[in-house]
């Protein structure tokens, strides 16, 4: 009954993964809408996995950008796959 974080343990903020989802998906016509209307806003954030490596000795197998070029890959396939024949 423990938690674990896995992750790549790469600090970013919010507008550098949009710029990344961005780039994956090849779009170049979206920019982000950014109202800096939150107080205490972390700038940048990442999943502390220590606990993991410690008790596990687990490792990230890809980089966040790796994850995302497969994570957009599945959902391009998967979307298409629902797409209704003509």
């Amino acid at each position: 009954g423990e938690a674990f974080n896995f992750g790549t343990e790469t600090p970013l903020s919010v507008v550098d993964v949009v710029q990344r989802v961005l780039a994956v998906m090849g779009t170049t016509d979206l920019a982000p809408t950014i109202l800096n209307e939150a107080s205490h806003e972390i700038p940048k954030q990442y999943l502390d996995c220590s606990k993991a490596r410690e008790r596990m000795a687990w490792r990230p197998r890809h980089s966040f950008e790796e994850g995302l070029r497969a994570t957009v890959a599945w959902y391009r396939d998967w979307l298409t796959a629902r797409q209704p024949t003509r």
